[in-house]
């Protein structure tokens, strides 16, 4: 199960950084395409690490008999 919360908050950072990127390229003089190109990137490969370490999922409830 995903939880929603998780998600959010994640690609709320990885937005974050997202945009640092930007800024810092836009400030770097670099071309509109590597601009894209790493925004995308930060995104895209921020997100499938996040997926395949686990965050995205809930924690299973332990149960006590």
């Amino acid at each position: 199960m995903v939880s929603k919360t998780r998600v959010v908050l994640i690609m709320l950072l990885l937005l974050a950084v997202a945009i640092g990127v930007i800024v810092v390229l836009a400030k770097a003089g670099a071309g509109a395409f590597w601009v894209q190109t790493a925004a995308i990137a930060v995104l895209l490969i921020g997100g499938l690490g996040a997926q395949s370490m686990g965050l995205f999922q809930k924690k299973a409830k332990k149960k006590t008999e």
